[in-house]
């Protein structure tokens, strides 16, 4: 089984710099969706689309933050969104932990004994 780019990722605004974290299982692939949203104007983030489509798609840097294991990743993510106050001040507002489903944990070696 190959390991996958697991981890937390931070995508700025350069203009702004608000900012939104993220996790994911794969990390690079969740970028080209992010970004595929954003060009395609139905990114779910409508404050982040709302200033992406001013900016012409210009000013906005993804960068990973942290490689972590995939049972991690909603306390790591938690820990970035407070380090960057990105509720308050960026494009995590509602941010909920994410429920991974147990079929993805099993897939993983982290289903329930």
């Amino acid at each position: 089984m190959s390991k996958l780019p697991c981890g937390i990722y931070k995508i700025t605004n350069l203009k702004n710099n608000k900012v939104y974290i993220g996790q994911s299982e794969n990390i690079f692939i969740r970028r080209k969706q992010h970004f595929s949203e954003l060009r395609s104007g139905h990114h779910p983030n409508k404050e982040m689309q709302k200033d992406y489509t001013k900016q012409n798609g210009r000013g906005f840097r993804w960068d990973v933050v942290e490689y972590c294991g995939l049972m991690e990743l909603n306390e790591r993510e938690k820990y970035w969104i407070d380090t960057y106050d990105a509720v308050s001040k960026g494009y995590n507002k509602g941010w909920q932990p994410y429920k991974r489903k147990l079929k993805t944990k099993q897939k993983y070696g982290y289903g329930h004994k």
